[in-house]
């Protein structure tokens, strides 16, 4: 009932969406990913998790899904420089986000190496619809970085809310859609007033796909 109610508030608001795809069709993604269980095999409940993550670690975590693998996992903050935070799974697995945005990837295989994002990060910070460029670096057969330039438009939707872990979180939809060179994705965030990114749904790269965050404590 959560869930549908919060979907249902995400979809109130079609006249303010600015880019190619619906803003509220992705955030569905978004918290689809986070409540989702398969009907076929027995996975652990996401929100679980979450709860003993919180009770066992004191210090920052982000609870964070693969849509390719559906693994979900919670990593710790283990590094944060110049507004680059690294978070690490127990298994080893990194996830670099700038401003709550990815920013990179390690361990996953195939991974995002490095970004040029400033554009995206001001955009969904400010809860902005507007043009914008930005960077994806990835290694070619050779181990050198490739750039995957993209354009990108954002757009917003109506405010929401919804419960997640025992926690209450509210905020702005935000969805950025990015093409180029062959490829094409739609990220969608969820936003609060003080531009702290609560929720997302990111694209890592073209054989990985995307990866959920919920944050948990920042």
């Amino acid at each position: 009932l959560v869930l549908a109610s919060v979907l249902a508030a995400c979809g109130t608001d079609q006249t303010r969406l600015e880019t190619g795809r619906e803003a509220t069709a992705e955030v569905k993604t978004l918290l689809t990913g986070l409540f989702h269980r398969g009907p076929k095999v027995a996975a652990p409940d996401p929100q679980v998790i979450a709860r003993e993550a919180l009770n066992a670690n004191a210090g920052p975590l982000i609870l964070v899904s693969l849509e390719a693998t559906k693994s979900t996992s919670v990593f710790a903050l283990r590094g944060e420089n110049n507004g680059m935070r690294t978070w690490l799974s127990p298994a080893g697995q990194g996830v670099i986000t700038r401003g709550g945005v990815l920013a990179g990837t390690r361990g996953f295989g195939n991974d995002m190496m490095s970004s040029d994002i400033g554009p995206m990060i001001a955009a969904v910070q400010g809860r902005r619809a507007q043009k914008l460029k930005i960077e994806l670096r990835y290694l070619d057969g050779l181990g050198k970085e490739r750039p995957l330039p993209l354009d990108c438009s954002s757009g917003t939707a109506a405010a929401t809310g919804y419960d997640f872990a025992g926690m209450q979180f509210s905020g702005t939809p935000v969805a950025v859609h990015c093409e180029g060179y062959g490829f094409s994705f739609d990220n969608s965030y969820i936003v609060a007033n003080s531009g702290t990114i609560l929720a997302s749904r990111q694209w890592i790269g073209p054989r990985l796909g995307y990866l959920t965050l919920q944050s948990l404590r920042n």
